[in-house]
């Protein structure tokens, strides 16, 4: 929560030329009503059925459809038992969009619509339960600065499964305002 997945997702996608998918705009368009309104009337146990759900939609158009595609997986995603073993079965890479908590917490506080935020305790704890998950992930990229240094290390490092120098042939990579 916090760490910059649409942001940094739909601008590396954009770089790329690829796909992108929002898991939570997913829920809501499959749901008809808002995260939070989903988590009041249905509950969480709810909530990440349906959000497995679309998981699995989301990546079989990708792989049916042959779409390079960069999705954005909503903060508790991956932390739901089972999620890293499908998404690693499925041959699909991780990136951990990782900041200092203080960070994240920083960015949660002007954020609404955040149903699991409620104060900074428990995200501490929520945060806390979740980093055991996220260290599964096949890479980490530090997300504390703006979004376009983020996507540039993407870039630079080769994670999306593109090498860099192919990126500078056919892209205008967008450098970081300082």
């Amino acid at each position: 929560m916090g760490s910059g997945k649409s942001t940094v997702g739909a601008r590396l996608a954009s770089q790329l030329g690829w796909r992108f998918v929002d898991l939570d705009e997913r829920i809501e368009a499959s749901s008809g009503i808002t995260i939070p309104q989903f988590f009041e009337r249905h509950g969480e146990p709810a909530f990440r059925q349906l959000e497995a759900d679309e998981l699995r939609a989301a990546l079989g158009r990708a792989v049916e459809q042959k779409e390079p595609t960069i999705l954005a997986l909503g903060g508790g995603t991956y932390a739901q038992a089972g999620a890293p073993e499908f998404l690693r079965n499925a041959g699909v890479p991780v990136i951990w969009l990782d900041a200092r908590i203080e960070i994240l917490l920083s960015r949660c506080m002007t954020m609404t619509g955040r149903p699991l935020f409620r104060d900074e305790a428990s995200f501490r704890a929520l945060h806390s339960q979740r980093i055991v998950s996220y260290q599964l992930a096949d890479f980490r990229v530090d997300s504390s600065g703006n979004a376009a240094a983020v996507v540039a290390e993407i870039l630079r490092r080769g994670i999306a499964g593109v090498p860099a120098a192919d990126l500078e042939a056919h892209l205008e990579l967008e450098k970081p305002k300082s």
